[in-house]
């Protein structure tokens, strides 16, 4: 969702230079070339790629005449017609054989664009030490909408999947790669498409990880499914009020029923590893909603106590 720059960002001059130490494309999926900024090999900044892709979440036919919200239409043109997926490969990671993916999801009224600067999302990856590609699909792109197009659709992750890491190699951009440990994260109304993949198989049964962050608005059943059948683990970032918070507690009560533990805490820093070290974790922040990825570098701290992404 929107948000004004928290801390990283102090001004538009540093948010220019921020996005000048990457080497950004937005060619057709495969002519894509590397054309790096003048600097970036210096400043070991990372290297970001966009794709258009077949398997994107969007165009889908679902969407194909729109959306409507609370009165309001929200046209295909400009927020369902955006098949760009963004790969972000971290400072000093050289990507080869089987590869850990960490993809991040938007919520409403948002974009990967938007994302990438109102959460610092490449330097709060780069910093968290974690040696896999950050994987940025856009979704509904500035609109009300938790709808998850061909994500939703039975193997539509795995088709993703595949086709990314086929577009990579042909690219140039790394050598030929396979899927490893996958982490899901999302912001707010990610819930959802998140939520859809899980009950996938294929690429999806690789998935071992997920983070929300603020976004338990619904489908608290397959969370709990997915928690409940195997050695996985789960992270609920909530603001201290909200449906995300109420849902939280709903899961919480659900866990413990069936005999899971759960940590509980408080979004406090001397708290953080305590309660990350846990495989299910659920935390309780005084950030607000728009505040809640970035104000303490919450996403930074998730991933660095991830054994799984090193």
């Amino acid at each position: 969702m929107r948000m004004p720059r928290a801390a990283f960002l102090l001004s538009s001059a540093l948010l220019l230079a921020a996005f000048a130490a990457f080497a950004v494309q937005s060619l057709p999926s495969r002519a894509i070339e590397k054309q790096p900024v003048k600097g970036a090999a210096k400043l070991g900044a990372g290297r970001l790629y966009s794709f258009h892709l077949a398997s994107a979440p969007f165009p889908d036919p679902d969407r194909s005449q729109g959306y409507s919200y609370d009165g309001e239409n929200f046209p295909c043109a400009g927020h369902y017609d955006d098949s760009t997926v963004d790969v972000f490969i971290p400072p000093g990671f050289k990507p080869r054989g089987t590869v850990k993916l960490v993809f991040f999801f938007h919520g409403w009224y948002s974009s990967v664009p938007e994302e990438i600067q109102s959460f610092s999302l490449l330097q709060q990856f780069s910093e968290s030490g974690a040696r896999a590609l950050l994987v940025l699909p856009e979704t509904a792109r500035d609109a009300p909408d938790s709808f998850g197009g061909k994500l939703e659709n039975p193997g539509g992750f795995d088709r993703l999947v595949a086709e990314l890491l086929r577009t990579l190699h042909a690219s140039g951009a790394t050598p030929p790669l396979k899927a490893g440990a996958i982490t899901l994260m999302g912001h707010s109304g990610a819930y959802r498409v998140m939520a859809c993949i899980l009950g996938q198989a294929g690429a999806a049964k690789k998935v071992n990880e997920v983070c929300l962050f603020d976004g338990l608005y619904d489908d608290v059943e397959r969370y709990a499914a997915w928690i409940s059948g195997g050695d996985r683990r789960f992270v609920s970032i909530s603001s201290e009020d909200g449906d995300p918070a109420d849902n939280a507690h709903r899961l919480i009560a659900e866990l413990k029923e069936d005999g899971i533990p759960v940590e509980t805490g408080a979004d406090r820093p001397a708290d953080y590893r305590r309660l990350l070290d846990h495989r299910v974790a659920f935390i309780f922040s005084s950030c607000s909603h728009d505040m809640i990825v970035n104000s303490e570098d919450e996403l930074r701290r998730v991933l660095a106590v991830q054994k799984s992404l090193r």
